[in-house]
Order: C-alpha cells, then sequence, then structure tokens
C-alpha cells in the first residue's frame, strides 16, 4: 500500500522537502497525533523499531528522527506533549544504515518504508514515511512483541487482535475456469485453468477435478472412474511446481465422451498459502455451452445439481 504522510504533512512532495521545511514545522508548536511520531536525535534505535512496528500494524504514519526535545503543556485539565523549537541532530549514519537495520530487526520486513535523509555538520535528521502493511502483523524483534499504534503511542498488541492481525495476512486468490470446444456430436474437449487473481504469487498449486455423468475421460493425467455417493465420476489430481503470478495460468486438458447429455465438472483447487476452494461447471452438449457454475458460497448447491443431471 502506497503512503504519502510526507506530502501530507508537509505539502510538498517528499523529493522536495528542505531542512528548512522541518525548522519552520517546529516553529510552531506540534503535537503526535495517531500519524506522527516525533523523536529527537537522540534515541535509542530500538525505540525506532517499536514505533515503526506500530506504525506498520495500523494505520501507518510519519517518523521523525531529529526532532525538538519534548516538554509538557497543561491545555484545560489535559497535559499534553508537544515539540517546538531548535531540531536535535542524530549519530544515525544514513539512510541505508536505517533500511539495514530496519529490515534485520523487524519481522517479516518492512517492504514500503520511505527514508528522507538530511546530512549536516551538526548530525542527521530523518523522515520516515511508513505505509500501512498489508501482511501484518510485524513482530519487533528487540523484544518479541507487537505494537500497535493506540492514543499518540506504541503500545503492545493484545493477543486478540494478534490474532485479528494474522487473519488479514495477504494471500494468493485462485479462481478455476473451463473452457469446452466440440470434438464430435459425443465428445468434448476441456481446458481447466486455474489462475491467480491476486498479486501475491502462489506456490504449490494443486487442482483435484472430478466428472460427472460422462461415459470416459481421454487423459495423458489419468484419470480414475470412482464410484462415488454421488454417482460415478471420473477423477484427477494434479500439480505444478511453477508458481502462479497473475501472468501465469496452470492447466490440464482432457478429452470427456458423453451421451449427449449434460454433465459436471467439479474442480477443487489450493496452494500452500491458501485453502481449499472449489467451483462447479454443468456443460450441455445440445446447448454448446455452460449452463450452470456455482462454488460452495454461491449458487446451486452440487448435491441439487447432480440430481437434475442424473434425473433428466
Amino acid at each position: 500500500m502506497n503512503s504519502d504522510y510526507i506530502e501530507k504533512i508537509f505539502g510538498k512532495n517528499r523529493h522536495d522537502v528542505e531542512i528548512d521545511d522541518l525548522e519552520e514545522y517546529f516553529s510552531d508548536e506540534q503535537e503526535e497525533s495517531s500519524i506522527v511520531e516525533f523523536k529527537s536525535g537522540e534515541v535509542e534505535i530500538n525505540d525506532i523499531f517499536k514505533e515503526i512496528t506500530a506504525f506498520l500494524n495500523t494505520e501507518g504514519g510519519l517518523l521523525i528522527i531529529g526532532a525538538p526535545r519534548e516538554r509538557k503543556k497543561t491545555v484545560g485539565k489535559n497535559v499534553i506533549k508537544i515539540c517546538q523549537g531548535e531540531l536535535t541532530y542524530s549519530n544515525f549514519k544514513n539512510k541505508d544504515w536505517l533500511y539495514q537495520k530496519i529490515a534485520s530487526n523487524i519481522v517479516p520486513a518492512p517492504t514500503d518504508l520511505k527514508i528522507e535523509e538530511y546530512l549536516t555538520e551538526k548530525g542527521n535528521v530523518f523522515l520516515i514515511d511508513i505505509a500501512q502493511s498489508m501482511n501484518p502483523p510485524h513482530q519487533c524483534c528487540s523484544d518479541g512483541k507487537y505494537y500497535l499504534r493506540l492514543e499518540r503511542d506504541a503500545k503492545p498488541a493484545p493477543h486478540g487482535i494478534v490474532q485479528a492481525l494474522f487473519n488479514k495476512r495477504r494471500v494468493p486468490s485462485l479462481n478455476a475456469n473451463i473452457i469446452v470446444k466440440k470434438i464430435d456430436d459425443y465428445a468434448d474437449r476441456i481446458f481447466v485453468e486455474i489462475t491467480n487473481k491476486s498479486h501475491i504469487p502462489a506456490d504449490r498449486v494443486a487442482v483435484l477435478i472430478d466428472v460427472y455423468n460422462v461415459l470416459n475421460v481421454d487423459s495423458d493425467h489419468g484419470f480414475n472412474l470412482i464410484k462415488d455417493t454421488l454417482g460415478n465420476k471420473f477423477s484427477v489430481t494434479h500439480h505444478t511446481d511453477q508458481i502462479l503470478v497473475q501472468i501465469i495460468h496452470f492447466g490440464v486438458k482432457f478429452d470427456v465422451h458423453h451421451s449427449g447429455k449434460d454433465y459436471l465438472i467439479f474442480v477443487g483447487f489450493w496452494c500452500k498459502d491458501a485453502d481449499f476452494d472449489s467451483k462447479f461447471f454443468t456443460y450441455s452438449p445440445s446447448e454448446k455451452k455452460i449452463v450452470t457454475e456455482a462454488n460452495y458460497k454461491n449458487g446451486t448447491l452440487l448435491i441439487d445439481e447432480l440430481r437434475r443431471i442424473y434425473e433428466s
């Protein structure tokens, strides 16, 4: 997920922000928020990992290293922390050094950080633009904890939230389709195609194909005739070592011999990081088209569709 917190806060492209803009920004009182964190140049590196982890696991944000030292201010009955005044410079070497340290101390390593550096004779200032992670939760290696950005602070995440974040991790999204080409009045050539609809690569992709209400199946993949409670079927399981991305498909080709009646092709599919999913297709040789397409979440139930084609 792209972020542009530097642009939102400073009103210009991150590459155009100069150290003068930071000095002007802190000439007024500035208060931290859910998306902005200030650290003085004296901050310990382990505290940086904690803050970045919290931003990754929440909505992202901007971390400024080299901000003025915080001071407390009473506003009504509340005491708030504000930063105003001169920048405090860091001894952190440069952004390449920071990238390396961050990648080595946060798991999984963040992949979409943007760091702007200002290297001066007094020391260094850094702006770290952190996008909300598409692969949460991230763990801080220094203490083994997961952090969230709550009430303007990085706080350890409760177990329930950590589990919910694990459930949000992006996984491949597989789909199945079929193409039917007529050979003659009683035979068709079938192409079952498994595709990956997401940008997440799919590894160890496998497919299960069951064909109902046909006389025979010819294929190099070796379909077996199985007596099933739902009706006799020709079945095969196949897999590929090729990693599927959006431009790469995985297919199985076979010929079916039928009696002119509707037949059903069930396709189950899964991969290393995605659970089992399935679709089925009913093809009508007389109408020369797919007359039913459904999965276990939507559409006709498989048992009802099988009952229909056997009774027709």
